[in-house]
């Protein structure tokens, strides 16, 4: 008979619903069970695509004998790290505090009021080198529990203790002053430099193997790159504009001409600017290692294992040095995050040079990555979290990576003519075939002597790689493809919803059928390209409005119910935190800026949500400290983390920063819109203030720790300067959205005139702010693209 997690809104709950455990959910009513029958609860974390929590649940829960241990000796809980990331984080701490190591499954032991008193990951059926057998840990912790209480109740004492201080940790160690002000350009320049100290340059990429994709570190670099001239000393046409702010960047002359004392601009005269990072290895100047560590890691990425070939798409993480060998698991947020790198990186690459490789392959990855998300990781009303590592091989049994790997023999079906290749890597030793990769890309791109035009396109869009890929993607067809996480995460979903509209800016959507209403069928929108992305960002956005109570157009954002997830549209257990929130309104002003997207999210929803969610999430605290926290709680475990290191995703405290910053650009105080609402509080100069006073507390990690707020020095890059762009021409709208130092594009200028009206933007022309600075309207892209390097 299935236990209770057959009602759970979590896929990864449910697959243990026919497990002999008597698993229950997260609930008071659990814990006062365990209160009454006087056992320490069982607490087991984990996620639908885990590889280990599949084979601990296969090896143990699925386990008769092992079964009856934990029913009878404890209260068994089983939780979706997902769903609940806030108690996942605190039992992580806890994990992390008393062995010095996290992972997942989580194992915890805790007492019925949730204190933990003994941690673990993974734990074998039987003994295993040091790692104990799993029914040896059980019997040791219910011996414990029941002959020598007294220690445990040490121990957890100590435990609880520890956690609460944790929170406060960093924030306290600040003086107010340091956590009142972003940081400036010395000390971005800084942490970059520290971050290049781990730059692999043989392989791209920061740290050893295993390596994960370091796509907020490589946003960080770029802004800092455009930051110091990078573009605007590459010749694009800056006549007249000076861009000498520091020893790094250069000039251009009165008549346009570029000068040649930026390194970019020497590069460019010596000839090196077009293979610069083919190689890898840095130069010496910090400015052109910004852009060959960019190029570097994000090139052997795409041309490596760990990114999907065949379909798009990248994976979890690589378990080798080399990108080659990944571990399969495939989710929304790292390709959510890969797909705003990679069209961040596509400006850069057009303002150096419109017609290089490296912008090709650019285009390339955003638009595999993209369709990839909206034909693979979508429902018809938003973006799925992920895509299991483990499928079903030929004899039916589930292995990692089975619906990708190749064996030799298949392989060779597809022929060798193409870019696509087997890699043999001691990291894929225990895989059934090897992984596919386009590896030669790298020799292509460092290669000048091999021309780049119509006539002799890049290595993927050649007949014979196309055939290969066709080929691949019959035999993958034929095999079990892996399940489906179908929970709708807010937070990652909305990751997913800016990423798809940045890349259907970027490429183009236009004012019609982008801005219409989208259809909501799945396969409608499979056919890619920038209105398909667009269509999709607005209508997912739309969905995830309706679902937080925004159909009813008279709901003010404090009565939203922002949850964490959904799954078949039913809410899930958790309320929606600071990153759920920050994500949303993120979101919303991006599609807010495909052309007709205004509508659907309008200036005072997007102002009354950030409103709220400076409500609910910070408070003013002594010494000028703007106090965050992550969650509100869940009336089990009065947990409200404030963790500010941006991990796999952005801390709820950066994602704050980013939808701050651009609520600030988008001038919510210019209309009578807002008025009587919450967003009237939320005027310019309070989300400035709050923007630095979130960014503040970097500056204790920036230069100790970048890798771990690389989102957070991608916020502080651009509040430096944020650039806005009002404009409704189509020409002058596409040239902004393509342009590196833009920061927000608007139909509208934001500005109230003398009569209460914001002043209207001319007719065919554009006008470009930096803060309250704006320009005189221009007609012409030339100019604005003129203004755009200034």
């Amino acid at each position: 008979m299935p236990n209770e997690l057959a009602t759970s809104t979590s896929p990864y709950l449910r697959a243990h619903a026919d497990n002999p455990v008597d698993w229950r959910m997260w609930t008071q009513d659990a814990l006062a069970e365990a209160a009454r029958r006087d056992v320490p609860l069982l607490i087991s974390i984990g996620y639908s695509t885990c590889h280990w929590c599949h084979v601990m649940a296969h090896e143990s829960f699925e386990d008769e004998a092992v079964a009856a241990v934990m029913n009878e000796r404890f209260v068994p809980i089983k939780i979706d790290r997902e769903e609940l990331p806030d108690i996942d984080a605190y039992y992580m701490n806890a994990l992390q505090a008393m062995t010095g190591q996290g992972g997942w499954p989580m194992t915890i032991f805790a007492t019925p009021k949730g204190s933990p008193f003994y941690a673990g990951t993974y734990f074998p059926p039987g003994q295993r080198g040091n790692l104990p057998a799993f029914t040896q840990v059980l019997t040791a912790v219910s011996q414990t529990w029941t002959d020598r209480r007294d220690e445990v109740d040490q121990m957890t004492r100590r435990m609880d203790r520890g956690l609460a201080e944790m929170a406060d940790a960093i924030s306290g160690a600040l003086p107010a002053e340091a956590a009142a002000e972003s940081l400036n350009t010395e000390e971005l320049d800084s942490a970059a430099a520290a971050l290049l100290d781990s730059y692999d340059p043989a392989w791209g990429g920061f740290g050893t193997a295993p390596k994960f994709p370091p796509m907020m570190n490589v946003l960080q670099l770029l802004a800092a790159f455009v930051r110091l001239g990078g573009t605007a000393s590459a010749g694009v046409g800056t006549a007249g504009v000076t861009t000498a702010d520091d020893d790094q960047r250069g000039t251009t002359s009165a008549d346009g001409g570029e000068t040649d004392d930026h390194p970019v601009s020497r590069a460019r005269a010596e000839g090196r600017l077009g293979w610069l990072g083919a190689d890898g290895h840095l130069s010496g100047e910090l400015v052109l290692d910004y852009l060959i560590a960019v190029r570097g890691t994000l090139a052997r990425i795409a041309s490596g294992g760990m990114r999907d070939q065949v379909r798009g798409g990248i994976a979890r993480y690589s378990v080798d040095r080399q990108w080659f060998v990944p571990h399969f698991e495939k989710m929304l947020y790292d390709n959510a995050l890969y797909l705003r790198a990679v069209v961040a990186w596509a400006k850069v690459e057009r303002a150096l040079d419109p017609d290089s490789k490296w912008l090709a392959l650019a285009e390339r990855e955003i638009t595999d990555t993209a369709d990839f998300l909206v034909s693979d990781l979508s429902t018809d009303d938003g973006l799925i979290a992920a895509l299991d590592a483990d499928s079903l091989n030929s004899a039916g049994v589930s292995e990692e990576g089975a619906a990708y790997v190749f064996t030799p023999e298949e392989f060779a079906e597809a022929g060798g003519a193409g870019v696509l290749g087997l890699v043999d890597s001691p990291a894929g030793g225990e895989l059934s075939g090897q992984v596919v990769a386009a590896v030669r890309i790298i020799d292509w791109l460092g290669m000048e002597d091999v021309p780049f035009d119509d006539e002799h396109p890049a290595p993927w869009n050649i007949d014979a790689t196309r055939s290969q890929r066709e080929t691949l993607a019959n035999i993958r067809a034929r095999r079990s493809p892996p399940a489906r996480d179908e929970k709708i995460i807010t937070e990652w979903n909305s990751l997913g919803i800016t990423a798809l509209a940045e890349a259907a800016l970027y490429s183009g959507a236009g004012a019609g059928d982008a801005g219409s209403e989208a259809s909501g069928d799945a396969e409608a929108r499979g056919s890619g390209g920038a209105e398909e992305w667009g269509k999709a960002a607005l209508h997912f956005w739309s969905a995830m409005h309706a679902r937080f109570g925004g159909s009813d157009e008279t709901a003010e954002p404090s009565e939203f119910d922002v949850r964490r997830s959904y799954t078949d549209g039913v809410a899930g257990p958790g309320h929606g935190g600071l990153a759920d929130w920050a994500q949303f309104i993120t979101a919303g002003i991006t599609v807010g800026q495909l052309p007709g997207g205004a509508a659907s999210a309008p200036v005072d929803l997007l102002a009354g949500a950030g409103a709220r969610m400076l409500d609910l999430f910070t408070s003013d605290g002594e010494d000028g400290i703007l106090e965050v926290v992550d969650s509100l709680g869940d009336g089990i475990l009065e947990v409200k983390s404030s963790d500010p290191v941006d991990n796999t995703v952005p801390s709820g405290r950066s994602a704050a920063a980013e939808a701050v910053l651009l609520l600030a650009e988008l001038g919510v105080e210019a209309s009578e819109r807002a008025a009587g609402s919450q967003a009237a509080s939320l005027d310019t100069g309070r989300l400035l203030d709050v923007r630095d006073r979130l960014l503040g507390v970097y500056r204790a990690l920036a230069g100790q720790a970048p890798r771990g707020c690389g989102h957070a020095l991608w916020q502080a890059e651009r509040a430096l300067g944020p650039v806005r762009v009002a404009t409704s021409e189509n020409d002058l709208r596409n040239a902004a959205v393509r342009h590196p130092s833009l920061t927000l594009l608007t139909e509208s200028t934001g500005v109230p005139g003398a009569d209460g009206d914001e002043v209207d933007v001319p007719t065919g022309t554009a006008i470009v702010c930096r803060g309250t600075q704006c320009s005189l309207p221009v007609t012409t892209t030339a100019d604005l693209t003129a203004l755009l390097d200034g």
